[in-house]
């Protein structure tokens, strides 16, 4: 209970500073704009300061003294401006900012509880990337040299460099955990949830305020609701791609994973600069001092932000100056020195097909063809520049994408194929995100208000019947989902988070090399057992985890460790007997493994040689049990 009242704190907390700080910033009162403009420049300020402490090495202890002086500094810009520029928040703006802005926070916190329902996934911890984001998060503040570990493993890596090292969300949310002394899993699958959920909500409902309420002014009032489009993302995957919906790369994370920071530069990515720069008659120095603060704070939540800030800003600064005059001139400068970079960058034809085939799997799909009519409505109905220009961007994206040479850029910029599937997932939230907004805005320029408020209902009750109907039949039921969730409060398996506390007792301050199974069954669900056990277990080194997470070279011993070892304990584990104990004996030997963990209630057995049990771990409601042996 008392991670929750923590993790409200929490939220009030980043609710009021980024929206003061906006304020601060911007000398406007506007709710939306503030706490965007707040965010941008809250984890702007955040970033500059991680990324050298990551880089260089530095103590967590310095991390956290950084994060006090911002803070600091901060608190004292806010009062600053706000003596400076006179600012007073009245009652009647209180209560005109709830008026305005109520539907944001339902809207956010219906996206939640429907994550929820997501158990299958979250139990497998997100398809195993829990085991490094969430052991990051749980143990910067412990380890000595706490940014080149293999965290699921729980062993330096010793200064291996990898990307990972720009992104420091993990080491702003490991501050907070050890501040608030929250349970991770809380934290990051309720309160950070919630909180980039709520970020979205925000986005789009500024998108709106930024293009189509900038026609007509009366707009405003239905500008919070626009972000009910965002149901139709937490329909299931399974269902989604089956039925021909949408295909994206790691859809699955919107619905399960939000918490993690490459979720705000995949959905919000190519909307921010959108809606900062789309409505700009010529680009200026300002804009783009604001381009790279922007870009730094999307970058310092995951680098696949790199290729989608840059074909979203080129593609704007086109759009911008696409004009039959000496601007339009640079339009076509541009154009032309993005064609001659990538005939000189190398082309990669596997990354290619890899982006051509989602292209054309999302090209045949419902929601996709849906969405060009809705286009072609707007076009007809709206007949404004800004839906032109926001749909050029979009075009020029995709050619960026597509065109053979052209595509080398991003590609390059992109590294991995996935990352570059990861822009075009920001791409085609982006696109049904503002038709959503031009389609709702056509029903208010064609209808009354009482069909405008109609068309709303109906569509939020279609998108979430789509959104609950797709769980069933799939992966149980959402209520199934839903009583587990309140049978594990921790979210987290009760029986994984005491089966840690026992390994840490049996410990008694030492590192225990530990073999457990990859997988086991949690509450009818498969669940990543050995990954996640670092996040649970101070004490803990998971070698089970190196085939998912392999150790660099650099490590002598265990970058030996493979999965054909691993088989061999999880084949001990099946059979519990002494000959598959003789099997397995060479390998406790060769990587010292002081202690294993046995599932099942088959286990009668008290000691296997020197290994002897020490504790049990046993959830009937789960269906699961779990016996520690500890090498005596």
């Amino acid at each position: 209970m008392l991670d929750y009242i923590c993790g409200f704190i929490y939220l009030f907390w980043i609710l009021c500073l980024c929206y003061f700080l906006g304020t601060a910033i911007t000398n406007k009162k506007s709710f939306t704009t503030s706490f965007l403009v707040g965010y941008i420049g809250y984890s702007f300020v955040l970033a500059i300061g991680f990324i050298i402490i990551q880089f260089l090495g530095l103590p967590w202890m310095v991390a956290l003294i950084y994060f006090i002086l911002s803070i600091l500094i901060m608190i004292i810009f806010i009062v600053y401006r706000a003596k400076k520029n006179e600012l007073k928040i009245t009652k009647g703006e209180i209560v005109n900012g709830f008026k305005n802005n109520y539907a944001l926070f339902i809207i956010a916190f219906i996206l939640l509880i429907l994550s929820f329902a997501n158990v299958h996934i979250m139990w497998l911890n997100n398809h195993l990337d829990d085991g490094y984001y969430i052991g990051r998060i749980s143990h910067l503040a412990s380890y000595k040299n706490p940014y080149y570990y293999n965290f699921p493993v729980g062993l330096d890596d010793q200064h291996v460099f990898n990307s990972y090292l720009f992104d420091v969300w993990e080491l702003e949310a490991s501050v907070y955990i050890n501040i608030l002394r929250m349970n991770v899993f809380v934290f990051c699958r309720v309160f950070l949830n919630l909180q980039n959920y709520f970020l979205l909500v925000v986005t789009v409902c500024e998108f709106t305020k930024q293009t189509v309420c900038k026609l007509n002014d009366e707009f405003r009032k239905y500008a919070q609701w626009t972000p009910i489009i965002l149901f139709i993302f937490t329909i299931i995957m399974v269902v989604a791609t089956s039925y021909n919906l949408m295909a994206l790369q790691d859809y699955w994370q919107f619905s399960s994973a939000m918490y993690l920071g490459s979720s705000i530069p995949r959905t919000m990515g190519i909307l921010w600069v959108l809606l900062f720069f789309i409505d700009n008659d010529k680009i200026t120095i300002k804009h783009i001092l604001q381009l790279i603060i922007m870009s730094v704070s999307l970058v310092s939540k995951s680098s696949i932000a790199i290729p989608i800030v840059f074909v979203a800003a080129i593609a704007t600064l086109i759009s911008v100056y696409t004009q039959f005059n000496k601007k339009g001139l640079i339009a076509i400068g541009t154009l032309v020195l993005l064609v001659v970079l990538g005939l000189i960058l190398p082309n990669n034809d596997q990354t290619f097909a890899f982006v051509w085939d989602m292209y054309k799997s999302n090209f045949k799909s419902i929601v996709f063809l849906s969405f060009v009519l809705v286009y072609i409505f707007a076009f007809i109905v709206i007949r404004k520049p800004i839906v032109f220009k926001i749909t050029e961007v979009l075009v020029l994206i995709i050619g960026f994408m597509l065109i053979p040479g052209l595509c080398n850029v991003y590609q390059t910029l992109s590294v991995y194929f996935f990352v570059c599937l990861r822009v075009l997932t920001c791409l085609f939230y982006t696109l049904y995100i503002a038709g959503f907004v031009f389609l709702l805005y056509g029903v208010f320029t064609l209808t009354s208000k009482m069909l405008t408020k109609a068309f709303i209902l109906f569509m939020s009750v279609l998108f979430l019947s789509m959104s609950c109907l797709s769980y069933y039949g799939t992966h149980k039921s959402m209520i199934h989902s839903m009583k587990v969730v309140m049978q594990n409060p921790r979210l987290v398996p009760n029986s994984i988070y005491e089966l840690g506390q026992k390994i840490d007792k049996a410990a008694d301050g030492e590192k225990l090399y530990t073999l457990m199974p990859q997988f086991v069954t949690t509450d009818t669900y498969l669940t990543s057992l050995a990954a996640i056990a670092t996040s649970v277990s101070v004490d803990v080194i998971s070698v089970s985890a190196i085939p998912r997470y392999a150790m660099s070279s650099v490590n002598k011993v265990y970058s030996k460790f493979t999965l054909d070892d691993q088989n061999v304990f999880e084949n001990f584990n099946v059979n519990k007997n002494q000959e598959s104990f003789d099997e397995l004996v060479p390998i406790l030997d060769e990587f010292s493994i002081q202690c294993f963990v046995l599932e099942g209630k088959d286990n009668t057995q008290d000691s296997y040689n020197e290994y002897y049990k020490v504790d049990t771990v046993n959830d009937d409601r789960a269906g699961t049990y779990y016996s520690i042996y500890v090498k005596r």
